[in-house]
């Protein structure tokens, strides 16, 4: 089923019981979450965004996450949603997770929250900021139950658990990034975030390089801890296969931590808003 056709079988009440019953939200941001409900029912299908599914997973107690960071409403609206829901949950049920978590950033669609910024530089930064205490509270809840998973699996065994955290931080940053859209080069450093992601996973993991092409001739440059001078020597002259894949595994490895400092030295602080 795709995102908006579960707002579209469910009923508001019936989700805002499952809010209330499963993540203890707060009366004061109940209108909040009505105005999105009945908005996200309303939005135009944006077939442009929709080739990339939105997955659900569980988190170790069971409690339903959004792989990653999610990006905007409007981004949603069409994609197919993958849950992976052994308990057979009713569609408001399933609807109202994926409203909680839609609202990670803010209780307002990427438009709304364009116009609302838009307004507040035309009138020279006036705010009418109407305090809301239960809003505020729901969205540092969100950010909480977010790294709840990621640092139940946490360990201090080993350095690679460091990336996993870093990797974790990279992605709540993209999907801010995402939301607010702000600035000329927001794109650009989306997706120097996701580059960035992608060298954190291939530096923490030396698996799986079948089918990729690993190049040698430059390994001497990536000798250290990761892929070591006995690594080094022996590369290429193993006889037994399963040794000669894990040496390119490692090599890929330490080149992918080589590169990740370098790159984040270059770009790291440029991604703020």
């Amino acid at each position: 089923m795709i995102y908006k056709e579960y707002f579209i079988n469910s009923e508001f009440e019936d989700i805002w019981c499952t809010l209330q019953t499963c993540y203890n939200e707060p009366e004061s941001v109940r209108n909040l979450y009505k105005t999105l409900f009945y908005t996200i029912r309303n939005l135009p299908i944006d077939n442009t965004r929709s080739e990339k599914p939105m997955q659900i997973v569980r988190d170790f107690e069971g409690m339903i996450h959004v792989a990653g960071a999610p990006d905007p409403i409007e981004w949603l609206v069409w994609r197919e949603v993958i849950f992976d829901d052994t308990e057979k949950s009713t569609v408001a049920e399933l609807a109202a997770h994926l409203l909680y978590w839609s609202t990670l950033y803010d209780f307002k669609t990427q438009t709304r929250y364009h116009k609302d910024c838009q307004k507040y530089f035309e009138e020279e930064f006036a705010c009418d900021y109407v305090e809301n205490p239960g809003k505020d509270l729901s969205l540092k809840r969100k950010a909480c139950y977010y790294w709840k998973d990621a640092i139940a699996n946490d360990s201090a065994i080993d350095w690679i658990y460091i990336l996993d955290i870093l990797r974790k931080r990279i992605e709540y940053h993209i999907g801010y990034h995402r939301y607010t859209d702000r600035f000329t080069n927001s794109r650009l450093y989306v997706s120097r975030m996701e580059l960035c992601c992608r060298l954190l996973e291939l530096a923490s993991d030396n698996d799986g390089i079948e089918g990729i092409y690993v190049n040698i001739h430059n390994a001497s440059r990536y000798i250290g801890r990761i892929f070591s001078q006995y690594d080094f020597d022996k590369i290429g002259k193993d006889k037994d296969d399963n040794l000669k894949v894990l040496r390119l595994s490692v090599l890929r490895q330490a080149k992918a931590y080589k590169i990740l400092w370098k790159f984040l030295d270059h770009n790291l602080t440029y991604w703020w808003d």
